[in-house]
């Protein structure tokens, strides 16, 4: 079931002597594996690039992916979990004007969008090889804004023509072969912020607009027509998005505070709690338990576990910036921040 997302990154770097100096207390780059009270935070094998996608297939392979794109050459980094928890080098594709933005996955393999100089860019990870390859992309497309697999290879993607932000919707059943875009009128002007589809029928795509309200609407034909969801007039933001059948879990944001939202009606009607942190990120092994990371209080790292709507803290070390990205298989979880890495069975 469970579908890595990513949001986008936060407006800071994991930078300057206290941070590495905390980083380099925690040994070489092998990953405790934790049972949900206490975390290890280890450091990226590479600090040139900060990590800024984490995903993991249903099988439990997780990759962890960063560009730098300031340095020359440009700087691309990729770390795969082992299953004894430690994490090794993972070759990626050149980075030359390129950024990942998210990561969608199923049971043996992953997809990892973002853009680059001549558009979308869309990679392709293979547990079995463990290679990241180079895939096909949309044609005319400009930079991957959102991904969702349901099955194997069974993908959709949510992109931008670069034409005053219009967004587009495309599936593939194949992972390499894409469907003709389908444009999503109501997005126009507005930064898409979460897709999930559970089949090549039923998807939700929520947005944020120019006055920072939230936009969510539900399509059960495939993208030829939609149908928008009423959301509070407080949200701000809708991300990590994860839905099964009419289930759905994600993070929504206010101007005061982060809200975990659950629904079992697609959206219709929702549960939500309040959370004590700032968070950036959420995955699931079940829609019923799951973990959220982000910021806590004076910068700091914060994680916790969720089953239902009960929300228990971890406690962290070695994790000096705070954690910006989580992605879970069925027994492991596994996030980032700009230079760490950290891994737990929820």
């Amino acid at each position: 079931m469970s579908r890595a997302t990513t949001t986008a990154r936060p407006p800071w770097r994991a930078a300057g002597a206290v941070a590495l100096a905390a980083l380099a207390l925690a040994g070489c780059a092998s990953a405790t594996v934790a049972h949900a009270y206490f975390v290890t935070g280890h450091p990226s094998i590479g600090l040139d690039a900060p990590l800024q996608v984490v995903a993991c297939t249903t099988a439990g392979s997780c990759l962890a992916v960063g560009v730098a794109d300031s340095g020359v050459p440009p700087t691309a980094l990729g770390e795969l979990r082992r299953a004894n928890g430690t994490w090794a080098p993972l070759v990626v594709p050149s980075a030359s004007s390129q950024t990942v933005t998210s990561a969608s996955c199923w049971s043996d393999g992953c997809l990892i969008g973002g853009s680059k100089s001549t558009g979308d860019s869309l990679w392709t990870y293979d547990p079995a090889s463990a290679s990241v390859s180079v895939s096909v992309v949309p044609p005319g497309g400009r930079g991957v804004s959102a991904l969702s697999c349901d099955g194997d290879g069974s993908c959709a993607v949510v992109d931008s023509t670069g034409i005053v932000g219009d967004s587009r919707l495309s599936f593939s059943d194949d992972g390499s072969s894409w469907s003709t875009p389908l444009p999503l009128a109501w997005t126009s002007g507005d930064a898409v912020t979460a897709l999930s589809c559970t089949d090549a029928l039923d998807c939700l795509v929520a947005a944020t607009n120019d006055r920072s309200h939230v936009l969510l609407d539900v399509t059960h034909d495939g993208g030829l027509t939609w149908t928008s969801r009423p959301v509070p007039s407080t949200w701000t933001a809708l991300t990590s998005l994860t839905c099964v059948k009419l289930r759905c879990v994600a993070l929504a944001s206010t101007s005061s505070a982060s809200l975990l939202v659950r629904t079992d009606t697609f959206f219709r009607v929702w549960r939500d709690v309040t959370l004590a942190n700032s968070a950036h990120a959420l995955a699931c092994t079940t829609l019923s338990h799951c973990v959220v990371v982000g910021q806590a209080a004076e910068q700091g790292s914060w994680l916790a576990t969720v089953k239902g709507l009960s929300v228990k803290d971890v406690a962290l070390r070695y994790v000096p910036s705070p954690l910006v990205g989580v992605a879970c298989a069925t027994k492991v979880c596994s996030a980032i921040a700009d230079a760490t890495v950290v891994s737990l069975r929820p």
